[in-house]
């Protein structure tokens, strides 16, 4: 028998991934195709170049059709942060008689939560924070259980209406039947952090190239997203901005660095054109856009209002700055937070920037 395959889009903030997949063992993936696409990205919402992101769309389409050996009626496109808003809502629903709750009971409630409060987004995903029985029995699916009151805080993520005009929309022109998009935090949130953190309060940091998202997770919803442009890409153009050198060579440079070293006086380190610099001063050049990221971090903890323990699960993930050794630590540091990176439990594909990529294909493999 034929196994099960979905097409995956993962919109990143300097590429665009196209992935056909099933399901392998021990909820592994086997990848029947996989190309990436370089764009110019996005900032604060908006595509920088919305002619060229057609375009890699559209051939993205064409692989998913040359790659796939059956048809693919359905593709699954990742939503980044920067184009969603997260919003929470208590519903509470009270039947004449204790009975059993059915699945049909958990759409009323959030049926019955949810009222679009934006005019232009959509509804693109919903899922419970917690449900609540009336002996306050808290469940993460309380689908059989008796009861009297089914009460729950649940989470809605919207999707912008310039993003489904722009990306959806393409797709279905370039021949697909139906597109899906689904929040691309979300799914890293179900993906990569364990139940057991979920069911406290865990946090997600994704660091792309040049964006990055800030998830509070509870259960199976995101109770606070918050994205801003900043990404890896911004680190490189610090080095450039000091050092004037070329991009390459300081995105190269960038790579060669470790943070938690402590440099010998005058010591100097050399890069891709032949040039040498102080190693001390590279280190203070990515520190200090390091600062910047952690003033915003600390900043979008206020925004949230939620008071959050120093204890709790910190989960960092994306290609922006994972790979740079010392990087975790010195965040960990100036957060005041242990972090820990995080990076699909895949053989051979095990490096943070994979995380969304099979984020999205394991959520739509569970469709």
């Amino acid at each position: 028998m034929q196994k099960k395959q979905v097409a995956v889009i993962d919109i990143g903030s300097s590429k665009i991934t196209a992935v056909i997949g099933e399901r392998g063992v021990n909820k592994t993936f086997v990848i029947k195709a996989k190309y990436s696409f370089e764009y110019d990205g996005f900032e604060d919402g908006v595509f920088f170049d919305v002619k060229r992101l057609r375009q890699v769309l559209y051939s993205a389409v064409n692989y998913f059709n040359r790659g796939s050996s059956i048809k693919l009626d359905t593709v699954y496109v990742g939503v980044p942060g920067e184009f969603t808003k997260v919003y929470v809502r208590d519903a509470q629903l009270t039947f004449t008689k204790k009975r059993k709750i059915v699945e049909e009971d958990m759409n009323a409630l959030f049926d019955g939560a949810y009222s679009s409060p934006l005019s232009n987004y959509t509804l693109i995903n919903r899922s419970a924070i917690v449900y609540e029985l009336d002996d306050f029995r808290r469940m993460a699916n309380p689908v059989g259980a008796t009861s009297e009151i089914l009460s729950g805080r649940l989470s809605f993520i919207l999707c912008s209406n310039y993003f489904i005009e722009v990306v959806k929309n393409t797709i279905l022109e370039a021949g697909v039947s139906n597109v899906e998009c689904v929040s691309s935090a979300l799914a890293e949130a179900l993906y990569l952090v364990d139940p057991e953190a979920r069911d406290k309060i865990a946090i997600s940091l994704n660091v792309g190239y040049i964006s990055t998202t800030l998830s509070i997770i509870q259960g199976d919803g995101l109770l606070y997203q918050y994205s801003f442009p900043f990404g890896g890409g911004y680190l490189t153009a610090a080095l450039v901005e000091r050092f004037t050198l070329p991009f390459s060579v300081a995105e190269n440079l960038k790579r060669k660095i470790n943070l938690s070293a402590l440099p010998f006086e005058n010591e100097m380190i050399e890069a891709d054109d032949g040039e040498t610099y102080s190693l001390d001063e590279v280190l203070l050049t990515i520190k200090t856009s390091l600062d910047s990221l952690c003033a915003i971090i600390n900043e979008a903890f206020e925004k949230s209002g939620y008071s959050l323990p120093e204890r709790l699960s910190f989960f960092l993930t994306g290609g922006g700055i994972a790979y740079i050794r010392g990087a975790k630590e010195y965040v960990s540091e100036r957060l005041n937070r242990q972090i820990e990176i995080v990076a699909p439990k895949v053989p051979l594909m095990d490096k943070p920037s994979n995380s969304t990529m099979l984020s999205l294909l394991d959520l739509a493999l569970e469709q």
